[in-house]
């Protein structure tokens, strides 16, 4: 499960849910692993005229915050060129969905 922070603990906050890597805030689905880049990434979900969207202008209703790639080195399959040993090649770890952090804003007009 995610690390969730409250910006101001016992306030009520945007409806949201986790499914491993999905979450979806007010509606807005967010797909974690599909979004996971080479550095962190902070997906910003916010209220527009009482609409929630990713990004643009209003309220905040969340951030998500998402780890950087993560790689491991893996034997290559490539054969061998001029009797040379098979290289290596880095792969990239899946996502782990504990490492997500999500920061909900209140949410008073919902």
């Amino acid at each position: 499960m995610p690390q969730i922070k409250l910006k101001q603990p016992q306030q009520p906050v945007a409806e949201f849910s986790v499914s491993g890597p999905i979450v979806t805030v007010a509606g807005v689905v967010v797909d974690c692993a599909a979004r996971q880049a080479d550095a962190s990434t902070v997906i910003e979900i916010r209220r527009n005229n009482g609409v929630a969207e990713e990004g643009g202008s209003g309220a905040y209703l969340a951030h998500i915050e998402i780890p950087a790639k993560t790689y491991h080195e893996e034997a290559s399959e490539e054969p061998a060129m001029d009797g040379e040993e098979p290289g290596t090649v880095m792969v990239a770890d899946p996502l782990d969905p504990d490492a997500v952090v999500i920061t909900l804003w209140p949410a008073t007009n919902q």
